[in-house]
């Protein structure tokens, strides 16, 4: 029974993710509910994986960080919704340990979720006749998490090999990539796409001598021809947005304008890189990053744009401003410890379903250090859950063991 709840949860927290008001907060509840209903079954259990401690570790890590942050910014107990999110993860990191989900069930997950932000773009961009689609978030956490569902698809459309109705699943993924690139591009969120840049090649790399170099080769056409025809399609509003882009960045330069999408971003990171090298260790914390942005708004030291946002458009120079290279270093290692996890060991081969699940795995970290270098990613409640528990899950999935119906041997440890 509690493999089919996490097997339930698998599916559902990337199913839903996109297409509901916090979506993702479905399978992580569910999740977080049987992992404390079962907490006897897998408490004293020893961790088997000794790979997951990193996992563990690094959670406690970014958790024990943004709790020094709330205490010491609020000087209170409010604002503890960031850490706890990193502290309830390890209860669900080790009841999915425990019962892993069928893999499966978070490949129908991202295919069905995948789709359905494309559907619901397509429907507010055409039917309601909305500039950009957002989905239920905003536009660029909307956007660019339909572009990493879109990219996990991907994944799975490539190396899904064999076993009954692969090519149903094949379908079914391959519809999960059109679409979720139509949510994305529906979106209009530039530099999200700026994730293509860290994940393609790694997939061209890791998928060589994987998989017959027919289907790679004709996967990447079909992805440019995808591409091709949505871009086509939107030609005339993304060649504004582009143009745009150009013009703002280079008022920007030459005459200090920040009142523009663009602007506000350079003026922001500016600020952001200054303010971290004068308090480089801890950083100004959240609520002192706030003060002091207001202080040189007032003293005429800073443009009035950047009192609009909380926080600096770039992940990296943001964490930098508030919490110092501490912060900083929490997410290099939250990135870096899960892009190790899933990286395929030398002389490791998997099936190739689990292979899969480890270039999907994969997609995670690498698609986020390139959403991080617009936006502050992990900032919002979306980039956080998703990025937690479908990491968990996946990681889960790889110790599942073999399916019946999965034509798989069983995997070795990730």
């Amino acid at each position: 029974m509690a493999r089919h709840v996490c097997t339930l949860a698998a599916f559902l927290l990337p199913a839903l993710s996109l297409c509901l008001p916090s979506g993702y907060s479905w399978g992580a509840g569910l999740l977080l509910l049987a992992a404390l209903a079962t907490a006897p079954r897998w408490w004293r259990q020893p961790l088997q994986w000794p790979r997951a401690r990193w996992l563990v570790g690094v959670l406690l890590f970014v958790g024990i960080d943004w709790l020094i942050d709330a205490i010491v910014s609020q000087g209170s107990w409010r604002g503890l919704d960031k850490p706890l999110k990193y502290f309830l993860a390890l209860p669900c990191l080790f009841f999915a340990l425990r019962f892993p989900p069928r893999p499966r069930a978070l490949w129908a997950g991202l295919a069905v979720g995948s789709c359905l932000s494309g559907a619901v773009a397509l429907y507010q961009y055409g039917v309601l006749g909305e500039w950009r689609a957002e989905g239920f978030t905003n536009a660029i956490q909307y956007g660019n998490l339909s572009l990493l569902m879109a990219m996990m698809c991907l994944v799975g459309a490539v190396t899904w090999q064999s076993g009954p109705r692969a090519g149903l699943w094949r379908a079914g993924l391959g519809g999960g990539v059109a679409l979720g690139l139509t949510a994305s591009l529906l979106s209009q969120s530039r530099g999200g796409w700026l994730a293509l840049a860290f994940a393609l090649p790694a997939l061209v790399i890791l998928l060589r001598g994987r998989v017959p170099g027919r289907r790679l080769l004709g996967a990447l056409a079909a992805l440019a021809v995808c591409l091709g025809v949505l871009v086509t399609a939107m030609g005339p509003t993304l060649k504004q947005r582009l143009e745009q882009a150009v013009s703002e960045a280079r008022q920007y330069e030459e005459l200090g304008t920040s009142e523009n999408s663009v602007g506000q971003r350079l003026a922001h990171w500016r600020l952001a890189w200054n303010m971290g090298l004068q308090k480089p260790l801890l950083g100004w914390t959240l609520a002192g990053y706030v003060e002091e942005k207001k202080r040189l708004v007032a003293a005429g030291q800073a443009p009035a744009e950047v009192l609009k946002y909380g926080h600096a458009h770039n992940e990296f120079l943001d964490v930098f401003a508030k919490r110092g290279l501490l912060g900083l270093s929490s997410v290099l290692a939250l990135y870096g410890v899960v892009l190790g996890l899933f990286w395929p060991r030398a002389g490791c081969r998997l099936p190739p379903e689990r292979h899969a699940l480890q270039l999907a795995g994969l997609m995670l970290p690498l698609c986020y250090l390139g959403f991080g270098l617009t936006q502050a990613f992990l900032g919002h409640n979306s980039g956080t859950m998703f990025y937690l528990f479908v990491t968990l899950l996946l990681y889960a999935a790889l110790q599942a063991p073999p399916e019946e119906d999965a034509a798989a041997t069983p995997a070795a440890q990730a």
